[in-house]
Order: structure tokens, then C-alpha cells, then sequence
């Protein structure tokens, strides 16, 4: 794969860097306006994924074949040590401004395209208005996790496999996927 390609996604026209440059194994090239808002990005999300690694092996590890039991256990666990670690942990810790605007433009770009409406209502497809997430709390229990729309997981930065990307309501949430927890969220991400 060339550093550059021009594709097409749905008739959506969208420039891209090789993936190295979005999960953070590479520098995106000098003349990408955004690089170093990804790298910063990357940085932070790594820095978060170090962390959870490093109090995920403290814990007993699970049996080959856990029970439901056993996994919820883990994940309570593991969710004790993040919120301990990160106690001061605050909206922006992961996202910062620079950060939140790049990742609304690039939203929008997906948005104005030709499949946005579909898009934007697969988002909005729950009524999770009255729904907020809060750091180092878990994912909220009485709504579904949300499946990410493909165009926009293509125009966002890769994430260390401990992270994903969720939307409740118009909030883009940072999730972690072994303890359930919130890291960190966008609010208005569906706005310029």
C-alpha cells in the first residue's frame, strides 16, 4: 500500500494513509494538515492501552473456557483497577479539543456523503438522548452497545484492540471492551 491512495467508499470520495499511520506505527506524512493530531491521539490511546495491559496481567488469568460468571468477575476486576489508576481521569484525557474537532470533520465528511442519512439514522436509531456517559463508569446497562457504522470507523484512527468506538446517541464514546468501561466521549460528535 502506497503512503497515499484515493478510493472510494460508497461514492464517498476519501484520502487515506497507510494504516501504519492510523494505529500509530508510523508518522503520517509531513504535508497531512492533521498528523500531528493523529499522533497525539495515537500517543494517548496507547498510554491507555499500556496501562490497561499492565494491571490486566495482575489479575488471575481466565480458564481456557470460562463461565459467564468468571468473565464478569474479570471485567469487575480489571474495571476496580483502571478506575483506581485513573481516579482523576476527566473528559478530554484521551480526546483533548484538537483532538474532538479533527475527529467531528472527519464525521461530517462521512455525514454530507451520499450514504450520511443512512448513516446518521443507524446512529440514531436508539433514543439514548437521555443518556450520558461518565468516565470510568461502565457502559450504561440498559442500552444496546451500539455497532459502529463502517464509514466512519474508516475515517477515525485505528484503536489498540483493548479499545472501540461506540455511539450513545450523538456522543461518540471510547469503550473499553475487557472492562466495559467509559475512557473517555465526544459530545455533539455528529456536529461540526
Amino acid at each position: 500500500m502506497t503512503a497515499r491512495q484515493l478510493f472510494t467508499i460508497s461514492g464517498l470520495l476519501l484520502t487515506t494513509v497507510s494504516p501504519g499511520v492510523l494505529d500509530g506505527r508510523q508518522n503520517p506524512p509531513a504535508s497531512n494538515p492533521d498528523a500531528k493530531v493523529i499522533i497525539e491521539f495515537n500517543r494517548r490511546a496507547n498510554e491507555y492501552a499500556d496501562l490497561h495491559e499492565k494491571l490486566e496481567k495482575t489479575l488471575p488469568p481466565l480458564p481456557e473456557k470460562p463461565t459467564s460468571e468468571q468473565i464478569s468477575d474479570h471485567q469487575r476486576g480489571l474495571e476496580r483497577l483502571l478506575v483506581r489508576a485513573r481516579a482523576d481521569a476527566k473528559q478530554g484525557d484521551i480526546l483533548s479539543e484538537p483532538i474532538r474537532a479533527y475527529f467531528r470533520r472527519q464525521i461530517a465528511r462521512v455525514l454530507e456523503g451520499p450514504d450520511g442519512p443512512a448513516v446518521r439514522a443507524s446512529i440514531l436509531d436508539e433514543d439514548t438522548r437521555a443518556v450520558r456517559p461518565r468516565i470510568n463508569s461502565r457502559y450504561p446497562p440498559n442500552i444496546p452497545v451500539s455497532n459502529m457504522p463502517p464509514q466512519i470507523l474508516l475515517v477515525l484512527p485505528r484503536l489498540p484492540e483493548q479499545l472501540e468506538y461506540r455511539f450513545i446517541g450523538e456522543r461518540l464514546v471510547l469503550l473499553d471492551v475487557h472492562s466495559n468501561t467509559v475512557v473517555d466521549y465526544l459530545d455533539r460528535a455528529l456536529s461540526r
